[in-house]
């Protein structure tokens, strides 16, 4: 089912904070994929974050501390509430999605209808994954994945200079192994999606990086989006390679991840 806004389901590009989607997500802009107006600047939709985190804390969870809401989606009651509860948002202007009113936006939603390709990126949707596939089903859901070693660093170092300005402590940031459960927690609400979606990609941020123009058109493919050679090599271009500095602290931890299958089985 397709809602009547759109001709095509949604591309969702879930994956952990900070493991590369907001790179992605802009390099499939510049590629033809539609994802809104009024994004922040890691071109996620305000609303979208606001309506997820305020559904996760009714539950007693955070994006930094998914475990509750994770748990409340294995009872079917649970499922069931979090489903009418992301379809009860969904309006018919599409401001969930960051679509603003006026010309730009009436000739965006127009876009929809016709079948243009769409989606969004918002790192939560991750958790909310299966639960928009019941509202979307023939969802592409596009899961990029890092080496959560790398991700754990970013999230730990965003947070701490979050901490240093003033913000309240996202849960237990301080603590590395913290960061890494929540990096790998993400990565299996990720994974997860394969066995539910009818369409579904994986794209590991590190082959993007040394091979943008051929991962991108692989996803670009994915996501049924037609691109000229100098759009491909444009958007190419906004993918930047790995810091050295992040590649001699992956290493340096690389033990932390033995207890963790799922790290090995992609690669990590």
């Amino acid at each position: 089912m397709n809602p009547e806004f759109a001709k095509k389901a949604p591309v969702l590009i879930v994956g952990a904070h900070r493991s590369g989607t907001s790179a992605t997500a802009r390099a499939l802009k510049l590629l033809g994929l539609q994802i809104g107006q009024k994004l922040d600047s890691h071109d996620e939709p305000r609303e979208l974050q606001r309506i997820h985190e305020t559904y996760l804390h009714r539950v007693g969870a955070a994006w930094y501390q998914p475990g509750p809401f994770l748990a409340s989606l294995t009872i079917p009651e649970g499922k069931r509430a979090c489903v009418e509860y992301l379809r009860g948002q969904i309006r018919p202007d599409l401001s969930v999605f960051s679509y603003r009113k006026g010309l730009t936006g009436w000739r965006l939603r127009r876009n929809l209808r016709n079948g243009s390709p769409w989606g969004w990126k918002e790192p939560r949707t991750t958790l909310f994954g299966e639960c928009w596939l019941e509202i979307f089903p023939n969802a592409r859901i596009l899961h990029v994945i890092r080496n959560p070693l790398a991700v754990a660093t970013s999230i730990q170092r965003r947070e701490l200079e979050f901490q240093s300005k003033g913000d309240e402590p996202s849960g237990q940031v301080q603590d590395f192994n913290y960061c890494v459960e929540l990096a790998m927690t993400y990565l299996q609400a990720g994974e997860s999606l394969v066995r539910r979606a009818s369409h579904f990609c994986r794209v590991r941020f590190e082959d993007l990086q040394t091979d943008a123009v051929g991962q991108l058109s692989r996803i670009a493919e994915f996501c049924e989006l037609t691109a000229t050679h100098r759009q491909m090599h444009r958007a190419a271009a906004t993918i930047r390679p790995t810091k050295a500095g992040t590649l001699r602290q992956v290493d340096e931890k690389r033990d932390v991840l033995a207890r963790y299958p799922l790290a090995a089985k992609l690669g990590y």
